[in-house]
């Protein structure tokens, strides 16, 4: 097919690496891809216009691009939109016909219910088309994702749905974003398990807190098992019982003074404490010369008070 681009007086330009995404990118996010190559993507009321899109929508449509690694983004966004996609569409067999057509759909859900162990409901394959159809997911995506909610022991299509509508809305939608969430998600397990025996948790649910209190340690300041439990033992050597609050002060004065390792612990706390001796001796020294000077003020003004009296 021969053909030739009109370009007139304007042209867009796109990064090559856009061109994988484009069968699982939404209508939306195609047309804000567009918006943001031309002149209208200078401001987010610009490319709202452009693309015909609310501010929530554009911030998700930037997320995916920049998930894909097609953009980079160096201010903040707009307020993430809620799920777009809360039901499940309505397949017809007409639907399903055209889906299958494909040939991987039908491979899809074979490999699917080997990994859950189970014959799917036409409900369940329902799932299945619309994560595929409907979602755009590729099919190697949707497989580690199922395996993942097989082996974290929630080995249903319920779950499965639930969990690629969070990604999708967090525009984790490539299976290189989807490696990274799992791995994410199985360090944070590993390291809860490890916090648990540390504070003889035994099977109680951890509260919302400490769960925010252990995402924060093992996610957020990547910190090594090592230095949690470094922290747990100086927590340990000032109050009677652990609790998670507690440490969790001691590991932020750790972030903050740029401790990442046991080794940057071990040196920081020796350090640290002779920085504490030092301000202590300086405060009393500073406490002494305002006694003795306040001392000598009052002896100057009884001696004057006493010359006064034996005039």
């Amino acid at each position: 097919m021969d053909f030739e681009f009109l370009f007139g007086r304007s042209v867009l330009n796109l990064p090559g690496a856009c061109v994988p995404f484009l069968s699982s990118a939404s209508a939306e996010q195609l047309r804000v891809l567009i918006a943001l190559a031309s002149e209208n993507g200078k401001t987010p009321e610009g490319l709202c216009a452009a693309a015909d899109v609310s501010e929530e929508h554009l911030a998700q449509a930037i997320l995916f691009w920049q998930n894909a690694g097609v953009i980079s983004v160096s201010s903040e966004l707009p307020k993430l939109a809620k799920p777009v996609y809360e039901d499940v569409p309505s397949y017809t067999g007409e639907d399903m016909k055209r889906i299958s057509e494909s040939g991987e759909i039908g491979e899809l859900i074979d490999v699917c219910s080997a990994i859950l162990e189970k014959t799917f409901t036409p409900l369940e394959t329902e799932t299945l088309f619309y994560l595929y159809d409907g979602l755009r997911l590729d099919f190697e995506y949707i497989v580690k994702l199922c395996k993942y909610c097989h082996d974290i022991g929630k080995p249903s299509l319920r779950y499965l749905k639930k969990t690629a509508i969070s990604l999708y809305d967090g525009g984790m939608v490539t299976v290189g974003a989807l490696d990274a969430f799992i791995e994410k998600e199985e360090r944070k397990n590993d390291m809860e398990y490890r916090i648990r025996l540390l504070y003889g948790m035994g099977e109680r649910a951890l509260t919302p807190k400490e769960r925010e209190y252990i995402s924060l340690w093992v996610i957020d300041w990547n910190l090594p098992y090592e230095v949690i439990e470094m922290g747990y033992y100086q927590m340990m050597s000032s109050i009677p019982q652990p609790k998670i609050s507690y440490e969790n002060t001691i590991l932020a004065s750790w972030v903050k003074a740029g401790c990442r390792t046991k080794e940057d612990v071990e040196n920081y706390i020796p350090e640290s404490k002779k920085k504490r001796e030092k301000k202590k001796q300086e405060d009393a020294a500073q406490n002494v010369g305002f006694d003795l000077d306040e001392f000598f003020a009052a002896a100057t003004l009884r001696g004057e008070e006493s010359s006064e009296n034996q005039s």
